[in-house]
């Protein structure tokens, strides 16, 4: 058989020497509507089917490649691409199969977390604002003046020193746990002030507690919060740990001259009305 040059396209191109080396390369090929042939006695590229019927018993296989319409012949196709098609069904299982392991892995290791009940709670009283007689209080005072109180100064003074029962705090929140831990979602903060003043700040402190810790903080800040009915602030992000708890970090109201702050301990020389000011 004279020389030939080979190609489909992929490999770009052979010469072949021999007919075993011309029916292992066209077995090997993938798209056999891709091979074309050059033979040197033509000067020009053919493809296989014209290759079979220019030489039917050049190649033992090529002949089988077309019918008497000329166009290629597909059980003979499938027949060569055999091999081919065995390979491709294997890489085909393999990555099915990496496929399936990863996806068993994922969902047995992946974590999995179940509604349980819903958190509420409230602000607890502050450490620094200790029960108090106030009837005590004001007799001491008007005692020590040596006159009456008129009636507003008592409302007010009263009014700063029994604060944690009519500015009331709370959070709510709906959670999730797994394996022991929780997370914290769809949080509602709500501020109702009961004082019938307006309160014309307030920070709110959330605590996020792990093993008794408070390993986080956040905060909030509220303005102009009316007495006719509560407020509330929904937050869209999600704490984790073992719970939550909230506070005030401090509150002005100038209606009736309150400033408290968390972080005040005793205010010297009034430790009776330690929340009077003036701003």
């Amino acid at each position: 058989m004279n020389k030939m040059l080979f190609t489909d396209g992929t490999n770009g191109v052979r010469e072949v020497q021999s007919q075993e080396e011309l029916e292992s390369l066209i077995v090997s090929s993938t798209d056999k509507d891709k091979i074309r042939i050059w033979l040197f006695s033509t000067n020009e590229w053919i493809g296989l089917t014209t290759f079979s019927k220019q030489f039917p018993d050049a190649f033992k296989k090529a002949k089988h490649l077309a019918d008497d319409s000329g166009q290629i012949n597909t059980n003979t196709v499938a027949a060569i691409k055999g091999p081919v098609s065995s390979g491709w069904i294997k890489k085909a299982l393999y990555t099915i199969g990496v496929a399936a392991i990863a996806f068993l892995v994922f969902n047995f290791t992946k974590i999995k977390w179940k509604t349980v009940d819903s958190l509420l709670t409230s602000a607890a009283r502050p450490a620094n604002v200790p029960l108090m007689d106030m009837d005590s209080l004001i007799a001491d005072i008007e005692m020590n003046r040596g006159q009456a109180i008129d009636k507003n100064t008592k409302a007010n003074l009263r009014m700063r020193n029994t604060w944690p029962e009519r500015i009331l705090l709370q959070l709510k929140s709906d959670k999730e746990s797994t394996n022991g831990d929780s997370r914290f979602f769809n949080i509602d903060v709500i501020v109702d002030n009961t004082t019938g003043f307006t309160i014309d700040k307030a920070i709110v402190k959330i605590s996020v507690w792990n093993s008794n810790k408070v390993t986080f903080t956040d905060t909030l800040a509220f303005s102009n919060i009316k007495y006719d009915k509560p407020i509330k602030r929904e937050l869209d992000y999600k704490y984790k740990g073992d719970s939550l708890s909230i506070s005030f970090e401090s509150i002005k109201a100038k209606a009736f001259n309150f400033c408290y702050s968390a972080a005040t301990k005793n205010n010297s020389g009034n430790y009776n009305d330690r929340w009077f000011c003036r701003e």
